[in-house]
């Protein structure tokens, strides 16, 4: 586990060793989630943040009425629940579902709030990596912002697509056709009509696992 962590934002320019031994000192450990089970839920109290190792993980807020707001999605690599490790929020506010089996390093917050009597150089290292990390939820939510506060459901799909597409113009789907209708905001139903409606003018080819971006320069023009 300790050469994987190697390769993750959080444990960045830290060397083995140093991983290991900070591993033991923080009393973390790793435990398996099966698909549809909640890591965490919105009432409980934190006191961990959880580094995602294997599948993927929804951070949704789910409301009285049965609908979910998938409000980002969380890949291998990556941390999540560390935006209430600085505030002073004494519930999570959100869910941390696992679509699919994951496995997570949960790692207690006593650990990043307390330096040892040397002050090691790798766990200020810790905490800078920790620094970067919220920096860059800050952007993906505003990113998420940005689509969901536009006027039509066309604008969102360019908006996600264009974000998500490598350079052929490809866009792999990682998240079920549910599960992205959560995530833009709307029902399932609308969302595969419209994708059905852009295949048919042109702008997307829509396959299984892909969706390829036919004509970009227009599908841009949606939202400029």
């Amino acid at each position: 586990m300790v050469k994987q962590l190697e390769d993750t934002v959080l444990f960045q320019k830290i060397g083995k060793e140093e991983i290991d031994r900070m591993l033991k000192c923080s009393k973390s450990y790793e435990k398996h989630y099966k698909a549809g089970e909640y890591i965490f839920r919105q009432g409980d109290k934190p006191h961990k943040i959880f580094l995602l190792l294997d599948g993927y993980v929804h951070i949704a807020k789910d409301f009285a009425s049965g609908k979910r707001d998938v409000l980002y999605m969380v890949e291998e690599g990556n941390v999540f629940g560390e935006m209430f490790l600085f505030s002073d929020m004494e519930n999570y506010w959100y869910d941390a579902v696992a679509p699919v089996e994951v496995d997570v390093l949960e790692i207690p917050w006593d650990f990043l709030y307390h330096f040892c009597e040397n002050a090691c150089r790798h766990h200020q290292m810790l905490t800078k990596n920790m620094l970067e990390i919220l920096s860059r939820k800050e952007f993906h939510i505003t990113k998420k912002l940005h689509i969901v506060s536009t006027a039509s459901l066309r604008e969102r799909i360019a908006i996600w697509l264009i974000d998500s597409m490598d350079s052929d113009g490809k866009v792999i789907l990682r998240m079920k056709r549910e599960e992205l209708a959560d995530f833009l905001g709307v029902a399932r139903p609308s969302l595969s009509r419209e994708l059905m409606r852009m295949q048919a003018d042109g702008l997307i080819e829509v396959s299984k696992k892909c969706i390829y971006i036919k004509d970009r320069d227009s599908v841009e023009m949606l939202y400029g």
